[in-house]
């Protein structure tokens, strides 16, 4: 068996409200800003090599930088953006390009092990971080993020950003349920459902022995878990946004 989730559409104990790196000054993410910081204190040759903006100008990477930097962290490696195919292809990871910490507007008491902050980034609680780990060494990235709420209060467990290492395309619409996201061109919206995800098939030819990837097919990257990862996950009471049962073909 084979399990699809989405990211959640509203703010709650799986998404929480907040912003990343709150700048207090300008009420707003502060990350966009320290990434543009970061990248105008490189050298030109530096520049280059954290954005390689080609024959469209030094101010071409000055603008847009941070909005490439914070795509690899939802996109596979060596991937255009395909909403701006110009572009260059994701590569890995810098240092100093993780978010730092998550600010809420709001007190949480709890939240999922698996949690989707802004942008389509996913985090994790050290729990969820070692089944994976355990089950797929190697496979993904884990970044320590802090998750910082109202009058200084911090929240309790400890998270770290999940950049999937995985993607896949396994989806077989001719096996999928009429009315589930077989469009070709992929999967439009957040819509979360029984009906749209519990009615795609996936090739097990496919996805053989993989724990946790997302499908290329589908523009906000399904992602995707194994009846093993799933067994593990719910052996340990780790609870995680909705998730749907998909047919294995």
């Amino acid at each position: 068996m084979v399990w699809g989730m989405s990211i959640p559409s509203t703010f709650g104990e799986f998404w929480p409200d907040g912003h990343f790196e709150f700048d207090t000054k300008n009420m707003a993410s502060g990350w966009r800003n320290r990434l543009r910081l970061h990248y105008l204190a490189q050298k030109p040759g530096d520049q280059m090599r954290l954005f390689d903006y080609g024959d469209k100008g030094v101010g071409y990477g000055a603008g847009n930088y941070q909005g490439y930097a914070i795509k690899k962290f939802v996109t596979e490696r060596g991937a255009r953006n395909i909403m701006f195919p110009e572009m260059p292809p994701c590569s890995s990871i810098e240092p100093d390009e993780p978010p730092q910490t998550f600010d809420t507007e709001k007190t949480y008491k709890a939240l999922g092990s698996l949690i989707a902050l802004n942008s389509g980034l996913l985090a994790v609680d050290d729990e969820l971080k070692a089944i994976i780990e355990r089950l797929e060494p190697s496979a993904h990235q884990f970044f320590p993020i802090k998750i910082n709420m109202p009058r200084g209060a911090v929240f309790p467990k400890p998270y770290y950003v999940l950049v999937i290492g995985q993607y896949l395309d396994s989806f077989s619409p001719e096996y999928s349920k009429e009315g589930s996201f077989t469009s070709g061109s992929g999967f439009h919206g957040y819509t979360d459902t029984k009906k749209s995800i519990g009615g795609l098939a996936l090739s097990k030819s496919a996805f053989g022995k993989t724990h946790l990837w997302r499908e290329r097919r589908f523009l906000a990257k399904l992602t995707c878990f194994s009846d093993e990862l799933m067994a593990e996950i719910d052996k340990a009471g780790l609870r995680l946004p909705k998730h749907y049962k998909m047919k294995e073909v």
